[in-house]
């Protein structure tokens, strides 16, 4: 019989929404350690460091080490740094990567500096402006890389959602007709990332998230069991309207239920 050794969990929609941890977290994560699963969190959002985001789930009661979290941020810098060496870097984004860049050594470029920037990196940066999508469109059009942290449309906040990384991502390539590499989820560059920090196989693991777009299609790329919680942006109308090949392999109303349907089934 099958069994997982491990999850990649997402943390958006899944632990928490905003500031406020999803009912039934907490306990899910306990009893996930408790059974000897490996958990590994892996987030989109780019705009923190691990360390922010471990300190994060602490204040929720959710103890995790920051070596245990991957985010979209971390893992650009890194396959910036294995696809060129050290580069110089227009940072579109949030603190979380351009710490990250500073860690690994990269050189972060202002946007007056455009045209001296291997790489143009999107992600979610609050104070966006014409002034930077002009800067970001005169670099890429002069030669300079185009990459993405992950391309959400939206990000869940306290009092809703908000427009994501994604929007900016799309307004760039609007204005140089030139697609990103995008190294968050859904791109498989991501979870060979994790795979390679967890050393488990990957019919081994099962991913758990709450977009169908991004958790579970990134699942599907890789070759990884799936599941969804409707904790977080997917409804259960919406599940049922996307075709039987991009569904996911289970589905539970928040991670305390998944746990209790991959215990029931023998599974962990």
């Amino acid at each position: 019989m099958k069994k997982y050794s491990g999850l990649i969990l997402d943390l958006d929609g899944c632990i928490y929404w905003g500031d406020r941890l999803i009912s039934g977290s907490r306990e899910a994560v306990e009893k996930f350690r408790e059974s000897g699963l490996k958990l590994f969190f892996l987030t989109n959002n780019s705009t923190m460091t691990s360390e922010q985001y471990s300190l994060k789930l602490k204040r929720m009661g959710i103890i995790v080490d920051p070596e245990e979290i991957l985010t979209s941020g971390e893992a650009t810098a890194i396959y910036i740094l294995k696809e060129s060496g050290l580069s110089r870097v227009m940072a579109l984004t949030g603190e979380g990567f351009k710490e990250y860049c500073r860690r690994i050594g990269h050189v972060l470029v202002d946007i007056e500096r455009w045209s001296r920037v291997d790489y143009v990196v999107a992600g979610l940066d609050l104070e966006f402006n014409y002034m930077k999508l002009k800067a970001a469109m005169r670099a890429i059009l002069s030669g300079a890389k185009f990459v993405a942290t992950n391309s959400d449309s939206t990000i869940p906040v306290n009092d809703g959602v908000d427009p994501g990384a994604g929007a900016i991502v799309a307004a760039i390539r609007e204005s140089t007709s030139v697609d990103p590499i995008v190294i968050g989820k859904p791109s498989r560059i991501i979870i060979d990332m994790c795979l390679e920090k967890m050393r488990l196989d990957r019919d081994k693991v099962l991913i758990v998230g709450d977009r169908i777009e991004t958790d579970v299609e990134v699942g599907k790329r890789s070759g990884i069991d799936t599941a969804l919680v409707l904790s977080g942006v997917t409804t259960r109308e919406k599940l049922e309207s996307i075709s039987r090949e991009k569904k996911p392999d289970y589905v539970a109303e928040n991670l305390l239920h998944l746990y209790e349907i991959l215990y029931m089934k023998g599974l962990i």
